[in-house]
Order: C-alpha cells, then sequence, then structure tokens
C-alpha cells in the first residue's frame, strides 16, 4: 500500500474538534466558554441549527439566517445541505479570502442524538476533506448526574464515549463523592483510554482542551496495561459496547494487517466503532499508526519513535473477544531461532 505521510507535516491543513454530548450534557456551555475565551485565533463553529446553540448574544456582531459572525473574529454556521458539502464551501472560501473566513480551527457540533460515527467516517473518507482537515480529537460531554441511567436507556450515549479521546464529566457540582465515582467507573465501562476532565458548567481549560492532539495518541496508554493477563474491563449496561486491547511483542506484517482490519469491519455481525493503535511492521523502520472509525481505517507513519510494541485498541460491538484475539496473533511475525 502507499503509506500515508503524517498529517501534521502539511502546513495548511485545518485542525477540527468533534464535540459530541448528549441531550443535557453542556455541549452550547462548552461552545461558548470555547468563543470566550481569550485564544487570539479565528475559529469556525460548525452546527446543524441555530435554534440548537445559543450563542452568547454578547459575542454577536452580526448575523443571518446561516452565518453567525462573532466580535473576537469566530464564526459560527450551519449546516446547509449536508455536513461535507458545508465543509467544503468555508474551506474553498478560506482559499479565497485573506480576512473574513480566514479561520485557523473548525469545530463541529455533532447532534445530541446521533452517534458520530458515520459523521467522522464521510469527512475522513472524503479526499479533499481529508487532505484539507487535521482531526485533533473527539469530545464527548457527559453529564455526571444522569450518566448512569443514560447508558440504561440511550444507546447514543455509549456510542458517543465509545469514539471520544477526551471526555468531560460535566454537572459535577451535582454529585456527590460516590456518584462521581460510579459516573466515572460507567465512562470508562465504554471507552477505559480516553482522558476524564471532570468540571462543572463546562468550565475546562480551553488551551489544553483543543491543542492536545490526541486523534493520534494511544489515549496515553501504557503498554503493560494492555498484556492479556491483565484484567478485562467489560460493560453491563452499555448496550453492548466493549472494548478490547491488543499487544505484541512480535513485528506485525503489514499486509496480514490489512486484510484482518477489512475482516472485522467489513463483519456484519460486528459494529466496530473506533480502532486505534501503534504497530511495529518490518516493511516500515517507523511504527504504523493505525486508526479507524466505522466502515473507515487509514494507515499512515506515526510521529516519533512510538513503543518498542504493538498496541491495538478496537472498541465496539458484536466481537468474539477470543476469537478477536486469535486472528490478531495471526498477523505477528513470531521470532525465528
Amino acid at each position: 500500500m502507499n503509506m500515508t505521510q503524517d498529517a501534521s507535516s502539511v502546513p495548511t491543513q485545518v485542525p477540527v474538534t468533534l464535540i459530541c454530548g448528549f441531550l443535557g450534557s453542556g455541549k452550547t456551555s462548552l461552545v461558548n466558554v470555547i468563543l470566550n475565551a481569550q485564544l487570539g485565533q479565528r475559529i469556525v463553529v460548525v452546527v446543524n441549527e441555530f435554534g440548537e446553540v445559543d450563542i452568547d448574544s454578547r459575542l454577536v456582531l452580526h448575523a443571518d439566517d446561516s452565518v453567525i459572525a462573532l466580535r473576537n473574529g469566530c464564526i459560527c454556521c450551519t449546516v446547509r445541505s449536508d455536513l461535507n458539502s458545508t465543509l467544503h464551501q468555508l474551506l474553498i472560501r478560506r482559499r479565497q479570502t485573506v480576512d473574513a473566513l480566514a479561520f485557523k480551527r473548525i469545530l463541529i457540533e455533532a447532534s445530541g442524538l446521533a452517534s458520530p460515527g458515520p459523521t467522522v467516517q464521510s469527512i475522513l473518507a472524503d479526499p479533499f476533506l481529508s487532505s484539507q482537515l487535521l482531526w485533533e480529537a473527539g469530545v464527548t460531554l457527559v453529564h455526571a448526574q444522569h450518566i448512569v441511567r443514560q447508558l440504561h436507556e440511550y444507546p447514543e450515549v455509549s456510542e458517543q464515549m465509545a469514539y471520544a479521546d477526551q471526555i468531560v464529566l460535566n454537572h459535577c457540582d451535582r454529585c456527590s463523592s460516590e456518584d462521581l465515582e460510579g459516573a466515572e467507573s460507567a465512562v470508562r465501562s465504554c471507552n477505559p483510554h480516553a482522558a476524564i476532565h471532570r468540571t462543572s458548567h463546562a468550565q475546562v481549560d480551553v488551551p489544553s482542551l483543543l491543542t492536545a492532539r490526541t486523534w493520534d495518541t494511544i489515549w496515553g496508554l501504557d503498554r503493560e496495561a494492555v498484556r492479556p493477563r491483565d484484567a478485562v474491563i467489560t460493560a453491563a449496561h452499555t448496550h453492548g459496547v466493549d472494548s478490547l486491547s491488543l499487544y505484541s511483542a512480535h513485528p506485525v506484517d503489514l499486509d496480514r494487517l490489512q486484510v484482518w482490519l477489512r475482516s472485522i469491519i467489513d463483519d456484519p455481525s460486528i459494529d466496530m466503532m473506533r480502532i486505534k493503535g501503534l504497530v511495529r511492521c518490518p516493511q516500515h523502520a517507523e511504527a504504523v499508526m493505525v486508526q479507524g472509525v466505522y466502515q473507515w481505517f487509514d494507515m499512515r507513519l506515526a510521529d516519533g519513535c512510538g513503543p518498542q510494541d504493538s498496541i491495538l485498541v478496537v472498541i465496539g460491538r458484536g466481537f468474539n473477544r477470543e476469537a478477536i484475539r486469535q486472528s490478531w496473533a495471526n498477523c505477528q511475525i513470531p521470532y525465528e531461532g
């Protein structure tokens, strides 16, 4: 295959952060916190409908039916037909101007009632968008007081957490210490590797949240944490969402890995939400970054030296843990001698 060079080497790409969260989790509050932050850069916030987002009126400079211009230079726009078309138009206009739409970052606020998987896949699979955009993180807001109940009732909640690199545990001021521990445990049952930020009123450290490029990292994963002898993290009430960490001290054959990834992604009995990892392949001196969302996956040379061993994390529904472990082992190249 033609190995893609790391996107960070392309200076023209625009960083993108996807913000998810179920109804009432605080997405609108987070958007306003970000827009009020003094970041010194223009941001475009893409939303489904203005009616869903109550932008702080003190920030508004002028507005029409599709664009709200803010006093700090940031812009909010609605999705007119579909998200990809809206992003295409924004990026083309950005190329043609040096002022009004010379934005430096894009925030996409996902619907509170939808899984972000198809949205992310459609953007990453678009050749123009994938060349122009640099995915930095998936941020999911969680209502600390209601998350345990929501996981029982709404499958979208577990899916939103499965795609996240960073999870903002919001409304913590409404919870006891015991409730917070339960909420965090519920989050970990869906996604044991995402960074968790406890907060209230969506008051987060905005620069850290937006500049931490966690999409291309392994969630701070310690390779010792994924060895087969370790305890398995399971989800009792997450609508079947499960997480499995795979490890190999042996190099991994790149061709076998591609066939294996395609086989589990195309398996109709498996709903593979997220795949993420760094693997050592004899075909390349550097580590290879593996990214998968829904039915899309990509491999590219990773920045830096990375770990000495191979680490892969899969999150989804319907997969047999032992079957996945065994088929993963078939991708490995045993040492001779």
